[in-house]
């Protein structure tokens, strides 16, 4: 993984990508430039740039073997219990769907919510011909709100929150649309109250599992 990043943020310094900032795409977009969007559903449900070309380069893993359920474990204990992060695995038909839907003398703004993934599709795209290819640096977790043509006019960061930090509001996004305050607000401390109950009802539930089995 560390050798296949550093092969991905070579193409920017050799300049082979180029390096665009979120506010800048609009600008891009006007001069005819294409944005693919390689999130997946699960961050294009929650908001949508208009316009964009849809296709996600890693899709969630629904493996339920052992060895599946143990890369859910390690992805949930690295993370995701925070923000909801999934373990995934490559879209096998990204590059025929791209292929199919944006021409190789396109010039393309590759995106994703925090950067990395839409380097590594730079790359493959890059091998299949595709020459004109920009990269928003940071993803759209760099994007303040009103800087993108995001549908329902949503603040795209929140499209990467998830899990707990989604319930407790206390994300930067989170903070600045409830209007900041202690906590995220009142509302959230209730919030952090509710969940830790709900944490001692569950360790207590388990509890009384574990004192019937004796």
């Amino acid at each position: 993984m560390e050798n296949a990043q550093k092969r991905w943020e070579n193409q920017v310094r050799d300049g082979r990508v180029r390096n665009v900032r979120a506010k800048e795409v609009p600008g891009l977009l006007k001069e005819g430039w294409t944005l693919l969007d390689v999130r997946p559903s699960s961050e294009l449900d929650k908001a949508r740039i208009k316009g964009a070309v849809e296709v996600p380069l890693f899709v969630v893993d629904d493996d339920m073997s052992p060895a599946g359920l143990l890369k859910q474990a390690s992805a949930f204990g690295m993370g995701g219990w925070w923000l909801g992060g999934k373990h995934m695995k490559p879209y096998p038909t990204f590059l025929e769907e791209v292929e199919a839907k944006v021409p190789k003398d396109a010039s393309i703004i590759v995106a994703c919510q925090k950067g990395l993934r839409s380097l590594a599709a730079c790359e493959v795209l890059s091998r299949a011909g595709y020459r004109s290819l920009a990269w928003i640096n940071g993803g759209y977790d760099t994007a303040q709100p009103g800087e993108l043509p995001v549908e329902g006019d949503v603040d795209v960061r929140l499209a990467g929150i998830g899990g707990l930090s989604s319930v407790l509001g206390w994300t930067e996004p989170q903070r600045e649309g409830q209007g900041g305050g202690f906590a995220g607000g009142f509302q959230n401390i209730l919030k952090g109250v509710a969940v830790i109950l709900l944490l001692d009802v569950l360790l207590f539930g388990w509890e009384l599992i574990q004192a019937s089995k004796q």
